[in-house]
């Protein structure tokens, strides 16, 4: 199965200037898992700890929100998930 992920500008330091990276997976939680296999760098940047996002990072299958429980998200073959980054500043 899969799965386009879509990664925030300010994230494709870690994945080697990719906009757009493929990955296998039954939810979203298993896709960012395997976007971390690909590209360790992703997970320090996703992740507050195991299974917690950080708090700045917004989840997106098919244009549509995934909160509140993004990581149990379904996803299927063909689907996309965009990776946003809210970004604050002065």
């Amino acid at each position: 199965m899969a799965v386009k992920v879509h990664i925030h500008t300010t994230h494709r330091q870690f994945t080697n200037g990719l906009e757009v990276v493929a990955v296998e997976g039954s939810t979203v939680g298993e896709c960012l898992n395997q976007l971390i296999k690909q590209f360790s760098g992703m997970e320090k940047a996703l992740f507050a700890k195991k299974d917690k996002l950080l708090n700045n990072v917004e989840v997106y299958v098919n244009q549509a929100s995934a909160y509140p429980n993004e990581l149990v998200k379904p996803v299927k073959d063909g689907d996309e998930i965009h990776l946003i980054i809210m970004l604050a500043g002065g």
